[in-house]
């Protein structure tokens, strides 16, 4: 029971049986303590470190040498206190993280915003979507589908966005650079196949585009800023690892 209790104050096993065996002694030099608990000196030196820094032991010096005494058990008390106060401190502390938390919560969140478009039109009108948000645009590319897909629409697409002064990075797969030419305001550059999928990843501002161009071609926007930017962090780590 003793024990027991003392375990609940943060006593190591050590701590207790060097406190213990000097209470039964009164006092005692290191190799003592270490002959009648049984403990190697070295655990006994670091268990007497510990109560010192507790205040449950003090020592003098003797001739250079530590001589320890253990404090009236009443000092047990102060272990206690110090309990205590860690207990109120960790209430105040959940207390104001709490408070913390409601206020977070209570913030109006961004909304998912998420819709499908299909066909040509549908496809299209993202297209021009992009135009009218005048932000730098991102395009992971699967193969040269917008072009294929849209014919003179891709060439006429591009004049409009570098009059509007809107950048845009790309990166294709190594496969089709020879077919890929240059333009106003769009920087390119290349990885192998396995970094790419089938379908076509586009992000600005807070929105991301995935067009699956196969079958009957559909495009699925969301615009949310933490799926944004999980996007831009991928394509970011991809960008910098690409060739030119």
């Amino acid at each position: 029971m003793l024990k027991d209790t003392m375990r609940k104050l943060d006593l190591g096993e050590g701590e207790i049986k060097v406190y213990l065996c000097l209470l039964g002694s009164g006092t005692g030099y290191a190799n003592r303590i270490s002959a009648q608990t049984g403990m190697n000196r070295t655990n006994v030196y670091e268990a007497l470190d510990r109560l010192v820094a507790k205040g449950i032991v003090c020592f003098i010096t003797k001739n250079k040498v530590k001589l320890f005494e253990p404090r009236a058990p009443e000092a047990l008390m102060l272990l206690v206190d110090e309990k205590e106060n860690e207990i109120r401190k960790i209430r105040a502390d959940t207390l104001r993280a709490v408070e913390e938390l409601r206020q977070e919560a209570s913030k109006p969140k961004q909304a998912l915003e998420a819709g499908i478009y299909s066909g040509k039109k549908g496809i299209r009108s993202l297209f021009e979507e992009m135009l009218r948000a005048k932000k730098p645009l991102s395009f992971l590319a699967a193969d040269l589908q917008f072009r294929y897909f849209f014919g003179p629409y891709f060439l006429q697409w591009h004049k409009r966005r570098a009059a509007l002064n809107i950048s845009q990075r790309t990166i294709f797969p190594e496969t089709v650079r020879s077919k890929v030419w240059p333009m106003d305001l769009w920087q390119r550059k290349f990885v192998e196949r396995e970094y790419t999928s089938p379908t076509t990843t586009i992000i600005y501002g807070d929105t991301c585009i995935f067009v699956q161009w196969s079958g009957e071609p559909f495009a699925i926007k969301i615009t949310n800023a933490p799926i944004a930017k999980s996007h831009m962090n991928y394509f970011n780590m991809l960008w910098k690892g690409a060739k030119q």
